[in-house]
């Protein structure tokens, strides 16, 4: 599993559990929907006994409870993703990607399966996995290399390296989860990276944001970003781009005293950063620290905010633990204002949500503590209301057709 400050997220037959029964949508298209509409859900359930992953196809993301019984079931950390109208599903227990079609009836049949171990590849998760265009997708393999690869045919096509940085002493060179700190858009690639010690305890105050283009499969420039470890990126309608840290860094900020976490925005045009909006996060959550900022429409986005006067610690508390209790509060900001206030509806929560963007609503993954259920909002202005809950942590959410 991905380190929890990181990311915190085999199938050797995919299972049925009891009776069946985000620029452009990262989700693709599908060119031939049947069956009405469908969405997936996935989850992680962790324990020191293992994991095990777990995907819901849904007809609706209506008010509704969710039945365990109906969830396909998949060994190990399994991953699931969907793209141009099929799902994917990352194998748990070894490198392997299988594609499944979605029937009239919401029942998944596997039509195409990808081994990546002859490229070196480890996980096949999709915190490794972009998603270009209908034929075209990279995957990190670990060892600083993309392999190229393609999702309608499910064949790799070649490789592309990862940039090459000056070393830094005692620093280990970082890409962020491509599950949510990457933005494609247009043929850019835009992909940061970031140092840290081994134990993901100590950053380097700045990143930098590779930009490649993928129609050639090459490195075309690097911006230098002086914040620490991001790892969050989004888009806006206007074709901004923003990034920012997750939460580890707010623990490390409070009780290491570590370089204080932040975003940046930059413009795609001229691939430059806006030095004038950057700011620390407290000068915009009212004195507090905040991580994963994600667009949600209208100029606005959204951002998770730690109110750590809810919390004791002093220098000698574990910043993980300290950022691991439910005292995060998930706020709407304005872009061109940076102005902030809590979204009402969302309880405090764990802090490592993720959201996705379906239709004119922000649907927000929003994880308990101890990562036992995740409940499920959808976003309309300052305000939430809860669809759903599943067990485990929430971490996926798609519309697929």
């Amino acid at each position: 599993m991905a380190n929890p400050t990181a990311l915190l997220v085999s199938s050797l037959a995919l299972s049925l559990v009891g009776a069946c029964g985000d620029s452009a949508d990262p989700a693709g298209s599908d060119p031939a929907p049947s069956g009405g509409s469908a969405f997936v859900v996935g989850s992680l359930v962790s324990s020191p006994d293992g994991s095990t992953a777990y995907v819901h196809v849904l007809s609706s993301l209506e008010v509704q409870t969710l039945d365990d019984g109906a969830a396909y079931e998949f060994p190990g950390q399994a991953d699931v993703w969907s793209w141009n109208g099929k799902v994917y599903v990352a194998d748990g227990e070894a490198p392997v990607v299988r594609r499944y079609t979605v029937a009239a009836d919401r029942t998944l049949a596997q039509d195409g399966e990808l081994n990546f171990a002859a490229y070196g590849v480890a996980s096949t998760a999709f915190w490794n996995a972009i998603w270009v265009s209908a034929d075209k997708a990279y995957m990190a393999n670990g060892q600083g290399v993309y392999v190229i690869w393609n999702p309608s045919t499910m064949a790799i096509t070649g490789t592309m390296a990862h940039p090459t940085f000056d070393e830094v002493p005692g620093r280990l060179l970082r890409p962020a989860s491509t599950d949510r700190g990457v933005v494609v858009s247009g043929n850019r690639l835009y992909h940061p990276y970031y140092w840290t010690d081994a134990g993901w305890t100590n950053y380097e105050p700045v990143s930098k944001i590779a930009v490649y283009d993928t129609d050639a499969d090459r490195l075309i420039g690097v911006v230098d970003a002086a914040c620490p470890g991001l790892d969050v990126a989004t888009q806006d309608d206007r074709g901004n781009l923003y990034f920012s840290n997750w939460t580890g860094n707010v623990g490390l900020a409070l009780v290491a005293g570590q370089a204080a976490p932040c975003g940046v925005k930059l413009d795609p045009a001229t691939d430059t950063v806006d030095p004038a909006w950057t700011a620390p996060w407290p000068t915009i959550a009212d004195g507090r620290e905040a991580s994963a900022l994600r667009y949600s429409g209208d100029g606005h986005a959204l951002l998770s905010v730690f109110h750590d006067e809810r919390v004791s610690y002093d220098a000698s508390s574990d910043p993980f633990a300290v950022i691991g209790t439910a005292n995060w509060e998930i706020w709407r900001m304005d872009l061109a204002t940076r102005q902030a206030s809590p979204v009402a509806g969302i309880a405090l929560n764990s802090g490592a949500t993720y959201m996705q963007r379906i239709g004119d609503l922000s649907y927000v993954l929003v994880p308990s503590a101890g990562y036992a259920s995740s409940s499920v909002y959808a976003v309309a202005g300052g305000s939430a209301s809860l669809r759903f809950a599943t067990r485990g942590w929430g971490l996926r959410l798609f519309q697929v057709r």
